[in-house]
């Protein structure tokens, strides 16, 4: 009879099982949190190279054809540069490519662009890349 008696006492206490679920569920809600913020990272690097190609497409446009093409790429690409740091992540501009081959509109485009770079070693996610494209019509003769 005390056997089974102190059996149910210790099944009734309950000491230390406030630190014990808190031990469970802590690294799940870390993780979550985790996640949440190198997502919203990710978008915020996404909308800001996004942005800055289309800043670069519109001055693109509006460059004489006087200009040769390595001198455009390079104002171009540093009006980009300069863009993006305003929002506080600079894009790597040796990946810009300015096309205005057509001569009525000009093309500013990035392939392969890591977005989770710095952000997430886990999981793979510093191997996820983006490509985007900003098309402007030429504003002069901006042909090639």
């Amino acid at each position: 009879m005390k056997k089974r008696l102190s059996t149910k006492r210790f099944l009734r206490k309950t000491k230390g099982a406030a630190i014990i679920e808190f031990a469970l569920v802590v690294p799940i809600l870390f993780l979550l949190v985790w996640g949440i913020i190198s997502f919203t990272r990710a978008y915020q690097r996404l909308n800001a190279l996004t942005s800055s190609l289309r800043e670069g497409a519109r001055v693109a446009s509006t460059l004489d054809s006087i200009a040769t093409v390595p001198n455009r790429t390079t104002q171009v690409r540093s009006h980009i540069r300069a863009f993006s740091t305003a929002f506080g992540f600079t894009v790597d501009t040796s990946r810009v490519t300015v096309d205005a081959s057509t001569g009525t509109e000009v093309s500013v485009r990035v392939v392969n662009y890591p977005v989770f770079s710095g952000i997430s070693m886990l999981f793979g996610l510093s191997s996820i890349t983006v490509s985007r494209n900003a098309i402007f019509r030429c504003e002069r003769n901006c042909g090639d």
